[in-house]
């Protein structure tokens, strides 16, 4: 009776370890596909940036259970095992490795025992909260992230990704504050999202126009450094640290806000959404964050019906010679943001005399960098975003 109890759970062991290799092996097999065309390709991007060496141990782990029970019955549930965990291993190894080597390649570094502690993007807040004058909506506020040594200390401007819809000035404030601790010091901008009453496609602009010039005369103040300044944004963000940078290079921008323009010695973006045709066209609809649904929202409808609209977002715009140095992250199975229009867009870029740097990553996806802090994605952007601000001597001594 107890050899027969043996023998069941040895065979529940078996068949839970071949569900979860049969698992990882569909996840590797997806991470082929194009984003943009299938709901299997989406969820594999997902995951890789993020888990990818915790499925490469956990598909190690079954492959040697496999191989201890390869001799024991049913023989084909032992060889199922053996070569379904071999294939998973094979494939989790095969795609980790390239994100790592891609990274590796663009000057970043990965720690791949920090990759495995996986920690919440939450950290402890911004050190401080400041509500612009003249400006009474609840998004024209700043979160203030100081570094210990304030005394000339280089400025990040960091703009807020969520297709325009969603998001927060505090959504990676983990990133923000890793920034602080090596001797930036970061502001973290909020505007207006789009809702079914109001489009912002004019307001989002404004409002993160206004409080970069509230940085710009404000910095100085806490112990920045302005002419050592760069501005970051993600998907959204992005559009809109670009637009901002570039139009500030030529202080092209009017505003209801009175005050001199930013002035960015550098831009760093993920993911930018610089073609709003292009999302609306063919990013992947997922549930509930539909690009279609993004685009039309904060345009005010469909963009075919405004044209002027579309040149007034899209980034192609305000693309001029004169525009500061910029580093482009584009994870290269983007469902969302479609990764070709990225490059188009870094390609055209150059073409106008803009110094741009694109750093693709393999297999990741979307917010590739914001599932977790301490994945291999969000080392990728840490760590690759501090070797470019060096470059440019736009670094505090602390990070260098």
């Amino acid at each position: 009776m107890h050899r027969s109890n043996q023998s069941w759970l040895r065979l529940l062991l078996q068949l839970f370890g071949l569900l979860l290799v049969s698992g990882i092996a569909y996840l590797s097999l997806g991470a082929f596909r194009d984003p943009t065309q299938s709901g299997h390709a989406m969820l594999s991007s997902v995951v890789w940036a993020t888990f990818g060496p915790h499925l490469v141990l956990l598909a190690a782990l079954v492959f040697v259970a496999g191989m201890l029970a390869c001799r024991k019955k049913p023989a084909w549930l032992s060889g199922a095992l053996l070569t379904v965990s071999l294939a998973a291993l094979a494939g989790s190894i095969f795609i980790t490795a390239s994100i790592i080597t891609a990274v590796e390649r663009a000057g970043g570094t990965i720690n791949l025992l920090a990759s495995l502690h996986l920690q919440s993007m939450q950290d402890g807040g911004p050190d401080e909260w400041i509500q612009l004058p003249r400006q009474d909506h609840e998004t024209a506020r700043i979160a203030i992230y100081r570094p210990v040594q304030t005394a000339m200390a280089p400025v990040l401007v960091y703009i807020h990704g969520g297709g325009f819809k969603t998001g927060s000035i505090t959504e990676t404030d983990r990133d923000l504050r890793w920034f602080a601790d090596r001797g930036w010091l970061v502001f973290s901008l909020g505007y207006r999202l789009w809702t079914e009453q109001q489009a912002t496609w004019q307001l989002a602009p404004q409002d993160v126009y206004c409080a970069a010039v509230w940085v710009q005369a404000n910095a100085s103040r806490y112990g920045g450094d302005t002419t050592r300044l760069a501005v970051l944004g993600d998907s959204a963000g992005g559009n809109l640290a670009l637009n901002l940078a570039y139009q500030g290079a030529r202080s092209e921008m009017s505003s209801v806000c009175p005050g001199p323009a930013l002035q960015a010695a550098a831009v760093v973006v993920q993911y930018p959404a610089v073609d709003p045709l292009a999302i609306y066209q063919h990013g992947y609809p997922v549930p509930g964050f539909e690009p279609t649904m993004l685009v039309a929202g904060y345009l005010g409808g469909d963009p075919y019906q405004y044209p002027e609209r579309v040149a007034a977002v899209s980034s192609y715009s305000y693309l001029h010679a004169e525009a500061p140095a910029t580093l482009i992250f584009a994870p290269e199975k983007d469902g969302l943001v479609p990764s070709w229009s990225v490059y188009r867009f870094a390609d055209y870029a150059r073409l106008a005399g803009v110094e741009v740097e694109l750093v693709r990553i393999p297999f990741a996806s979307h917010i590739y960098n914001q599932m977790a802090a301490n994945s291999v994605g969000n080392q990728a952007r840490l760590s690759i975003t501090l070797r470019f601000l060096q470059q440019l001597g736009l670094a505090p001594l602390l990070a260098e």
